[in-house]
C-alpha cells in the first residue's frame, strides 16, 4: 500500500499509512518499507521527512544496511546536504559499487567536480570491473574546457570497457564534449553512432548547443537530422531550435519554424508554443506572440510567465500588468519577477506595491531574485529609504540583492553609499559579478570619482576575474568625459584590443558636446554617422555644437542633411498614474 501510493507521488498518504503502521503495532516498518520512501524523499526534497526516516533507520538498528545507506546517501546529495552524505558515506564499515556511484554522481550533480574526480580515482584504484552507472555518475564532472583532458581520459575508460555502443553512454559523451567546448569532438561521436542513434542523440547535441550559446551550431544539426537521419524530431528538437532563432533574432527562419511546427503533430505541445511566445519575443513581434499565446488551448503558468516577459522586455509594462491581473493561475516567483520588472519601468508605485503584497501573500519574501526585483523598483520609483529597508531585511544576501542595492545609491548619485555597499559586499564573501561593476563605474561617473572608478575598473580581471565588457567600457569612457578629460577618453578607447561599439562613441560626443570641444566632436560625430547612419540623436548632438559655437552655416548644412535623410527625433512623453484601472 505505501509503495502504491509512493509510486503515484502521494507522500502524505504514504506518511499517513507509515505512521498508521507503527500505531497498530500488527506489522512494523521493516527494510522495504524504508527503502521505498527514501527514494520519494529524495525526489521531492523532503528534507525534514527524509531526517524522519533516517532517524528510524538509526533506532531499528537498519544503518548498517546497504541498501538503506546507500538510498539515505542519494536523498541527502540530492538535497545538497553534502555534509550529512558524506558522513555516511565515510562511516561505512563495507561500500558496493552502488556507494561509489551513488556519492561521485551527488558530487557531479552538485558542482563539486574535483571532488567527484578524486573519488573516481580511488575508486577505480580499487575495482578492476565498474558499471554503466559509474560512467554516467562522473561525466557531468567534466562541465567546463578546463576538464576536457579529464573527459578524454573517461572516453578512453569508457571504450576500454566496451561501452561504445550503448546509446546513454553516448548521450552523456556527447553531452560532455559540448559542456567542455569541444564541438567537433561531440559530432564526431554522434556521426560514429550514427547507425544506432535515436531522436534522443540529436537531442543531446542540439540542447547541449543551445544552452552553451552554440545557437548556429544547433540550427545545423538540425538540418543534418533532417537531411541524414531517419529518425523524426519531437517537442524537445522544436523547443531547442526554436530558442535558438530567438537567441540569434532571426525572424524569417523562427516564422518557418513555427509553421513547420504546426504542420506536425508537436506544434501543439505546451514547450513549443511557449518557445514560440519567448523567440518571438526576443524578435519584438509582440503580436505574433500573442496570437501563439491567446490561441493556446492547454495554457500552463510558463507560458503566461513567457508571454508577461515578452511584454515586459519589449516595453509594453502596462500591458504586462493588465495581463498579470486576468492570471487565473497561482503565480511564481518567475511571474512575480517579470511584473515587477513593468512596474520598475513604468515607474508605478501603486501597482508595485500590491505586487509586493503579492509577494508576502505567497511567501516569496525570502526569495534572492524576489528581494532584488523589489529593491529596483522601489528605487526607481523614487523610494531610495524603502529599497534599503528591503535590502536590510534579507537574511542572506545574494549578489542580486547587492547589485540591485548599488545600482540604486548610483541611481540616486549616493555614490559613496554604493562604493560602501561594495566593500560590505566584499567582507560577506559574495563574489562581483559583471553588473556589479557596471553599477559601481556609474556611480562612481556620476559623481565624478574619476581615480577611484580607474582603480575599479583596473581590479576587475586581476582581483576579481571579471573580463570588461562593453558596458564597463562605456562607463569609463562616460567617466572620463564628464570630468573634461576628452583626450584621455580618447585614447581608451583607441587602446582597446576590440573594435569600439557606438556606446562608447557616443558617450564621448555627449563630453564633446557637454564641454564644447567642437573639433574632437565632428570626428567623433563622422565615426558614429558610419556606424549608425539612421541614429538622428548623433546628428542633433553635432548640430548642438555647431550652434554652441556659433557655426550657423555648418549647422544649416547639417540640419538639411537630416531633412534629405528623414531622420526625426523621437517625441518625448511622461507617464502620470492616475490611480485608475
Amino acid at each position: 500500500m505505501i509503495d502504491g501510493f509512493a509510486s503515484m507521488g502521494m507522500i502524505f498518504e504514504a506518511f499517513d499509512h507509515l505512521h498508521e503502521m507503527q500505531l497498530t503495532g500488527l506489522v512494523q516498518p521493516d527494510r522495504v518499507t524504508v527503502v521505498t520512501l527514501i527514494p520519494l524523499c529524495a525526489e521531492l526534497m523532503l528534507l525534514r521527512e527524509g531526517r524522519s526516516v533516517h532517524g528510524f533507520t538509526v533506532r531499528r538498528s537498519m544503518e548498517s544496511d546497504l541498501s538503506v545507506v546507500n538510498g539515505l546517501m542519494d536523498f541527502y546529495l540530492k538535497c545538497n546536504d553534502l555534509k550529512a552524505a558524506e558522513h555516511l558515506f565515510n562511516t561505512m564499515p563495507y561500500r558496493d559499487l552502488v556507494s561509489w556511484n551513488t556519492v561521485i554522481s551527488g558530487y557531479s550533480h552538485n558542482g563539486c567536480s574535483s571532488k567527484a574526480q578524486t573519488l573516481f580515482k580511488e575508486l577505480i584504484s580499487q575495482y578492476s570491473q565498474c558499471s554503466l552507472s559509474t560512467l554516467l555518475a562522473i561525466l557531468p564532472s567534466c562541465g567546463s574546457p578546463k576538464s576536457l583532458h579529464f573527459g578524454k581520459s573517461i572516453h578512453c575508460w569508457q571504450l576500454k570497457l566496451g561501452f561504445c555502443n550503448n546509446i546513454l553512454a553516448i548521450n552523456s559523451l556527447m553531452f560532455m564534449y559540448i559542456n567542455c567546448r569541444d564541438l567537433e569532438a561531440s559530432l564526431s561521436s554522434l556521426l560514429r553512432a550514427s547507425f544506432m542513434a535515436d531522436t534522443a542523440c540529436w537531442n543531446t547535441i542540439i540542447s547541449g548547443c543551445t544552452q552553451n550559446g552554440y545557437f548556429w551550431k544547433a540550427l545545423e544539426t538540425f538540418n543534418l537530422m533532417r537531411r541524414e537521419s531517419l529518425v523524426s524530431h519531437d517537442s524537445i528538437t522544436l523547443f531547442n531550435v526554436i530558442s535558438a532563432c530567438g537567441y540569434l533574432e532571426l525572424v524569417l527562419e523562427g516564422k518557418l519554424l513555427h509553421g513547420f511546427s504546426f504542420k506536425t503533430f508537436e506544434g501543439k505541445h505546451i514547450r513549443v508554443q511557449n518557445a514560440l511566445i519567448t523567440m518571438y519575443g526576443r524578435i519584438g513581434e509582440i503580436e505574433s506572440a500573442m496570437d501563439v499565446f491567446s490561441y493556446s488551448c492547454n495554457r500552463n503558468l510558463c507560458s503566461w510567465n513567457c508571454m508577461i516577459s515578452t511584454l515586459s522586455q519589449n516595453k509594453e509594462s502596462k500591458k504586462a500588468i493588465e495581463l498579470f491581473g486576468n492570471l487565473d493561475i497561482k503565480p511564481n516567483e518567475i511571474t512575480i519577477s517579470s511584473v515587477l520588472s513593468a512596474c520598475t519601468q513604468l515607474g508605478f508605485l501603486r501597482q508595485g506595491k500590491q505586487i509586493h503584497a503579492h509577494v508576502f501573500r505567497f511567501g516569496f519574501q525570502r526569495n534572492p531574485f524576489i528581494s532584488a526585483a523589489l529593491v529596483d523598483m522601489y528605487s526607481n520609483c523614487g523610494n531610495l529609504d524603502i529599497s534599503l529597508q528591503i535590502f536590510q531585511s534579507v537574511p542572506e544576501k545574494s549578489v542580486a540583492v547587492w547589485n540591485s542595492m548599488i545600482s540604486a545609491f548610483g541611481f540616486h548619485n549616493n555614490g559613496q553609499d554604493a562604493i560602501q555597499a561594495f566593500d560590505e559586499m566584499l567582507k560577506s564573501g559574495a563574489s562581483p559579478t559583471k553588473t556589479t561593476f557596471i553599477n559601481l563605474l556609474s556611480s562612481c561617473s556620476h559623481l565624478g570619482l574619476v581615480e577611484e572608478g580607474q582603480q575599479y575598473y583596473n581590479r576587475m580581471l586581476d582581483e576579481f576575474g571579471v573580463e570588461p565588457v562593453t558596458e564597463h567600457h562605456v562607463c569609463m569612457v562616460d567617466m572620463l568625459g564628464r570630468s573634461g578629460r576628452i583626450d584621455e577618453a580618447y585614447e581608451f578607447i583607441r587602446q582597446l584590443p576590440t573594435k569600439a561599439e557606438s556606446g562608447m562613441w557616443g558617450a564621448l560626443l555627449s563630453a564633446c558636446n557637454y564641454h564644447g570641444n567642437l573639433e574632437m566632436g565632428r570626428e567623433v560625430a563622422e565615426i558614429l554617422f558610419s556606424l549608425e547612419p539612421e541614429n538622428v540623436g548623433y546628428y542633433v548632438s553635432l548640430f548642438n555644437m555647431y550652434v554652441g559655437a556659433g557655426r550657423w552655416g555648418e549647422a544649416a548644412d547639417l540640419r538639411r542633411k537630416i531633412q534629405d535623410k528623414r531622420l526625426k527625433k523621437p517625441a518625448g512623453y511622461s507617464l502620470i498614474d492616475v490611480g485608475f484601472g
